[in-house]
Formats: structure tokens, C-alpha cells, sequence
């Protein structure tokens, strides 16, 4: 179990990377609101978190592919939501964006690994 959470935290910082680097960009390059830069940069690192998970940290899992990202995308949409509470409320505390963002990145990729190893990639019993 703690190699796959090795495995799986790369996976996730390879996704933390592209939203907290797009997120900043956008949010201060384009003036977008932080919680909207985050979801479009969350489309793009949701994919290439699953790919890394599907070939790497889960590979033993891929039976149906198409389904279990169809079901990643549904969850990465939860986990959007609770990234975009978490983010509010630590800019809402005061926090600068940066670290915002570390909190709500850092908070949501616990939650995520527990229902992806648990749900989403969980191999069927033969």
C-alpha cells in the first residue's frame, strides 16, 4: 500500500504541478477568478493524471479503460469542487494564493488517493 501511495503521489504531483503553475498563470495573466483558472487547468491535468495512473500506478486495473476514465473525470469533478471550497475559504482566511493552493491541492490529493485506489481502480474480483 505505501508503494502504491509513492506511486500515486507522483501521479499527483505531476497533476499539482500543472494546476498550481496554470492556476497562478491564468489567474494572474488573464484576470481570471482563481476557482474558474483551476478548473480549466484541472480538464488538461485530470487527463495526464489518469494516463500516468492507468500505465503506471494501476496498470494491473485496466480492464475498461474508457469506463474508469469516464469515472476519473466524474471524480476530478468532485475533487475540483472540493478544491475550489478549500481554495475560497483559505483566501477567505486570508492566505495568499500561493498557499491557498498548496492547501487546497494538498487536502483534495489525500481524499482523491483513498477513492481512486478504493473505487476507480480497484481490480474486480474474479
Amino acid at each position: 500500500m505505501l508503494r502504491k501511495f509513492s506511486l500515486f503521489a507522483s501521479g499527483s504531483v505531476i497533476g499539482a504541478v500543472i494546476d498550481y503553475i496554470s492556476t497562478l498563470a491564468l489567474a494572474r495573466w488573464m484576470d481570471l477568478d482563481p476557482a474558474i483558472a483551476l478548473a480549466l487547468t484541472m480538464i488538461i491535468s485530470a487527463t495526464v493524471v489518469f494516463r500516468f495512473h492507468s500505465r503506471i500506478t494501476f496498470h494491473e486495473a485496466n480492464d475498461d479503460l474508457l469506463r474508469r476514465y469516464l469515472m476519473f473525470m466524474a471524480w476530478s469533478g468532485l475533487v475540483f469542487l472540493l478544491r475550489a471550497l478549500l481554495l475560497k475559504f483559505s483566501l477567505y482566511a486570508g492566505l495568499p494564493l500561493a498557499a491557498a493552493l498548496l492547501v487546497a491541492i494538498g487536502v483534495a490529493s489525500i481524499i482523491n488517493f483513498a477513492v481512486s485506489s478504493a473505487v476507480i481502480f480497484a481490480k474486480k474480483q474474479s
